[in-house]
């Protein structure tokens, strides 16, 4: 099992969120309530608010006790909309004159204020969405071209996001099966698993999931065999003996049969853990693994265990809490249709070129 730590640099980063600050407390505990949340989500201490005026604690304050904490490096999020005087000018030097008064050597980072990232969009459409919906209208589609129109609005709506060419299929197919715009920006990509995961798509590898759900939504018309790891043969029992999930289990029990096969991890997190470990201590070699866990305990972790892996394995994964069996069958279907579907087309094309009269 990993522990906490598994991608550290011998660095430890101190985060701080800095606000302007306010004379009305309410505001000032806003930005207390989101950084409870954030070590919350983070699990992490190394979080501390801090004011540039009207309230404390102030920037001073915070990078000390930051410091205090163990940190030798500071990321400071500003909580501004926008990249005005307060973040060009007042707070770099407010923090480089704290940062002067330390015994240490300290380094700073300033990330982008809030209102620079792209999904602020979608915070002002939630923000807007009961005002506005009422000027919905349906749209009449024919039936056969729902799925081309939901794949032309995500499209659009896709616009600005710098997406690799190889990569925005399976991203889109993600989009489209679950309706969230947030795989667009959360998911991660090893730079070979689209060309290995095609590979291994089109010379038939077998395809092992962690739950009968993922092996359910696979597309196997064209012949590729899949197999659940909750379906090997004394799985439950040695689950029990051992005190390990049945998924996990399953993985371990397969050992070197997953070898240059596709292996889908969409549910559980102790099963993409058990993988990695094996393929860190035991060198196993997937053609792909796809890791996409959902859930709130050890999920986000064990991505972030995945997409660690520096041995050349080919991983397809997502940050964060969200994913699922329709994600991590999502992913495959967008591979097998890159592969097959799209050549089975031209094929169709060639043959109606051939059959013309005079050919």
């Amino acid at each position: 099992m990993f522990e906490k730590g598994f991608m550290d640099n011998g660095k430890r980063k101190g985060f701080l969120v800095i606000a302007h600050g306010s004379r009305k407390e309410e505001a000032n505990r806003r930005v207390f309530d989101l950084v409870r949340r954030l070590r919350g989500y983070f699990q992490s201490s190394m979080f501390e608010a801090a004011f540039m005026e009207l309230a404390k604690p102030s920037i001073e304050d915070g990078i000390r006790t930051l410091v205090e904490k163990g940190a030798d490096e500071l990321v400071a999020f500003p909580f501004f909309l926008f990249k005005g005087m307060h973040y060009s000018k007042d707070v770099p030097g407010i923090i480089e004159a704290a940062i002067d008064t330390l015994d240490r050597d300290v380094s700073v980072r300033m990330m982008e204020p809030l209102g620079m990232h792209p999904q602020v969009f979608d915070l002002v459409q939630e923000m807007l969405y009961e005002e506005a919906a009422g000027e919905f209208e349906f749209t009449r589609v024919d039936p056969s071209e729902i799925e081309d129109r939901s794949m032309d609005i995500i499209e659009s709506c896709l616009d600005g996001a710098d997406l690799p060419v190889e990569e925005k299929p399976i991203v889109k197919r993600v989009v489209h099966t679950t309706g969230d715009f947030d795989f667009a920006r959360n998911m991660v990509f090893h730079r070979d698993a689209v060309s290995e995961g095609r590979k291994a798509v089109r010379e038939k590898r077998t395809v092992f999931t962690d739950v009968t759900m993922v092996q359910a939504g696979i597309n196997k018309r064209f012949g590729h065999v899949v197999r659940c790891v909750l379906n090997e043969p004394g799985v439950a029992e040695r689950a029990r003996s051992l005190g390990l999930t049945r998924a996990a289990c399953g993985i371990r029990s397969l050992g070197r049969e997953l070898d240059g096969n596709i292996v889908v991890v969409g549910n559980a997190p102790t099963a993409l853990i058990t993988l990695v470990d094996m393929i860190r201590r035991d060198n196993l070699r997937p053609a792909l693994v796809v890791g996409i866990p959902v859930g709130f305990v050890n999920a986000k972790e064990s991505k972030e265990y995945l997409a660690s892996l520096d041995n050349g394995v080919p991983y397809i994964t997502n940050r964060g809490h969200k994913g699922g069996s329709t994600v991590a069958a999502a992913i495959v279907n967008a591979l097998i249709k890159m592969e097959f579907t799209d050549r089975e087309q031209c094929h169709n094309k060639e043959v109606v070129v051939g059959d013309r009269p005079g050919d």
